[in-house]
């Protein structure tokens, strides 16, 4: 598990000969084993902020520090919003591919890639879809092949870029409700971008609130899990994530 510290942190584009700001001037610390979600409005720096930390974007300016790392840069893990499952694979193989293309065993010394394969389906609820393909599965189904991907390359970062947002309203209830108990179970540092602020709260511990390329709130969500969206505590920290979005 990592923790990061982002200092001034800023992304630049240059576009037919004009310039803006997608990420501006960030300052922000996310704690190692901890659930933070990134809440703005579409085109706000959302994504921009994560593709800086994976590492497939470069910084204009500012500094990305890495928390707790014994590497120079940690292991990160992605989930986008489509699964971008590889259609000629069956499920197992979708899941394998990371330990493939990573050259690395599993992550621990009591199993060989193959046992952590295993866990990863059974743990994932796949296992009965192991030799499915992509094409044969829900979208559901997919995203959670997706994720398993992701789990079985055993990053010290999972970074998840709205995951959830194609999916149907109780397909994304019941992934919301997977990932929070996965988190729980394996305490891994994620950071989940999302447009929802019903989502956001029910998935984290702590809310970064993003408008026009800035963080412009930090909110602690200090309620346990599950949470109910209707309940008073989570209704009062919808408004203050709205109201600071200038939705009130």
């Amino acid at each position: 598990m990592v923790g990061v510290r982002l200092k001034q942190l800023t992304k630049q584009y240059s576009i037919a000969g004009k310039s803006f700001i997608a990420v501006d001037n960030v300052n922000a610390s996310i704690k190692s084993g901890s659930f933070t979600v990134i809440v703005g409005k579409s085109g706000c720096g959302k994504t921009t902020l994560l593709r800086l930390l994976s590492g497939l974007e470069q910084k204009s300016a500012g500094e990305i520090d890495w928390l707790n790392c014994q590497n120079q840069s940690p292991k990160v893990g992605i989930v986008f919003q489509e699964p971008r499952l590889m259609p000629w694979l069956t499920v197992q193989e979708n899941i394998a591919f990371s330990l493939i293309k990573s050259k690395q065993p599993a992550p621990s010394s009591e199993y060989d890639s193959i046992d952590w394969v295993e866990s990863t389906l059974a743990l994932l609820g796949l296992t009965p879809f192991r030799d499915a393909y992509p094409n044969q599965l829900s979208g559901g189904m997919a995203q959670r092949v997706s994720l398993g991907r992701t789990l079985c390359y055993n990053p010290d970062l999972i970074l998840m870029d709205e995951p959830f947002g194609a999916l149907d309203y109780f397909t994304r209830k019941r992934l919301q409700l997977e990932i929070v108990d996965l988190f729980l179970n394996q305490r891994k540092t994620i950071i989940f971008v999302t447009h929802d602020v019903t989502e956001a709260l029910q998935l984290a511990q702590n809310i970064l609130v993003m408008d026009s390329g800035r963080i412009v709130r930090e909110i602690p969500v200090d309620i346990p899990y599950p949470r109910q969206s209707a309940a008073a505590d989570v209704l009062l920290l919808q408004q203050e994530i709205l109201a600071a979005l200038g939705g009130l």
